[in-house]
């Protein structure tokens, strides 16, 4: 398989995430009106401890094999692969295990027990994930972008026929099932993805017992674990913030049933809209860090940041503006909720903050800045979640207080990760930084 052209990676990728989220973005549409704004509600919550356990499988192993096959000849590369997958392997073999046990407890701590049986039926992606993952990083880092994309389109298809005959087949299920439903649609899609990039796969050499294996892991643990940790506190205070939310709803007189719909409102219909330049932006971010890694020199390398970030500034404004305009349309004719209007236009500005974020956070990682990266987002995680316990209970604001504090946290963490970018220091040469890493 080819190495493809920076641009033909972009547009493969943009063109497959565009049709996964349309696909995605429709089944969650029909899925939002199958189940309420209730079952949304703890939908949601489920889903934020769902992201915390595959953190350490999406975020930082990826991340380090895909810049480690970039910096590597072809004969190194299928070596780098196995040593991930083993990795994979065994952090699967030991978190879903754990996963299992403390569920109960996590349903408890989520304070709403109706989240156990998603919590259950979520438990054998962290396995397919992370083997999916690892394969994903290893074509990327090759500059080839075609199997994982045939596989996330791929995970989709399963997913969503998956959702539609269990939401449509079962239709008497109390709230708490009927929001575990989509999870074990997941796990469907994820191994139908598995299975095509496995299968794409197949031609690539193995290897067993070589002794570089140990040192290669030992490599892709220094790299994965700054991005492992930065996602891990990423994604778990936004799903503290998802336990606090309805909890300062109720502090400022919203009954449980209420929040619960309001917090549903605000995670599971207005975010999903603001992630929508995440198709192109998803793109930039995947094939950006590899290609930057492998620029011969400081100069190539801000070229090529500052021309994917004003590439994922522009489709941010127009999506931001869009949004803005049909908010109106978007709100009565998708949700069914015309008071969703006003909250989705205060939120416009998320929709270019994200994009741009994520581009950002794609190149720090393939110039190895992954502690900045790390230090940039839990500043603005605790800034988020500082100003959501004391914005969500004033009762003038209440769930437009959780937006804002979200909308603050993100802004400050791009602030911090464009300085940190730009206003580096003179770094050595890439190889003695690759390295040291």
């Amino acid at each position: 398989m080819k190495r493809q052209s920076l641009k033909k990676q972009t547009a493969l990728t943009a063109v497959n995430a565009a049709l996964v989220r349309a696909v995605g973005f429709a089944m969650r549409l029909w899925v939002a009106k199958r189940l309420g704004a209730e079952a949304v509600g703890v939908m949601e919550l489920s889903q934020g401890v769902h992201m915390l356990a595959l953190t350490p499988f999406t975020a930082g192993l990826p991340g380090a094999v895909s810049r480690l096959t970039a910096k590597e000849e072809e004969k190194e590369q299928a070596l780098i692969l196995y040593a991930g997958r083993q990795m994979a392997l065994k952090m699967a073999a030991v978190l879903t295990p754990v996963f299992l046990l403390l569920a109960p407890m996590i349903s408890s701590w989520l304070g709403d027990g109706r989240t156990l049986p998603g919590l259950y039926c979520f438990s054998p992606c962290m396995l397919l994930i992370g083997v999916s993952c690892v394969y994903n990083g290893y074509f990327y880092g090759r500059g080839n972008a075609w199997p994982p994309a045939m596989s996330e389109l791929g995970e989709q298809l399963v997913r969503l026929i998956a959702t539609l005959f269990l939401l449509g087949a079962l239709p008497r299920l109390t709230v708490a099932w009927r929001a575990a439903m989509p999870a074990l649609a997941t796990v469907l899609g994820e191994a139908g993805g598995l299975l095509v990039i496995l299968w794409m796969s197949r031609n690539l050499p193995g290897f067993r017992g070589d002794e570089r294996i140990g040192g290669i892991q030992k490599k892709l643990g220094r790299i994965s674990f700054p991005l492992m940790v930065s996602r891990l506190s990423h994604t778990g205070l936004r799903t503290l913030c998802g336990v606090i939310i309805p909890l300062r709803l109720m502090a400022a007189g919203l009954s449980k049933s209420e929040a619960m719909s309001r917090m549903g409102m605000l995670s599971g219909m207005v975010m999903p809209l603001m992630f929508l330049p995440g198709l192109l932006a998803g793109a930039l971010a995947t094939v950006g860090g590899p290609a930057i890694a492998r620029c011969k020199s400081e100069k190539a390398e801000n070229m090529l940041a500052v021309r994917l970030l004003l590439i994922a500034l522009l489709a941010g404004w127009m999506s931001a503006g869009g949004l803005y305009l049909l908010s109106p349309f978007l709100s009565q004719r998708l949700y069914g909720l015309a008071e969703l209007s006003p909250l989705l236009r205060a939120m416009c500005p998320m929709a270019v903050i994200l994009p741009v974020q994520q581009v950002a956070g794609g190149l720090m990682t393939g110039l190895g800045m992954q502690k900045k990266s790390l230090r940039a987002s839990l500043l603005g995680g605790a800034v988020t979640l500082l100003f959501t316990w004391q914005w969500a209970a004033n009762p003038l604001l209440t769930v437009w207080g959780a937006g804002y504090a979200n909308m603050l946290g993100h802004g400050l963490t791009l602030l911090c990760s464009l300085i940190s970018l730009f206003f580096r220091p003179k770094a050595p040469k890439k190889e003695q930084l690759f390295a040291a890493q």
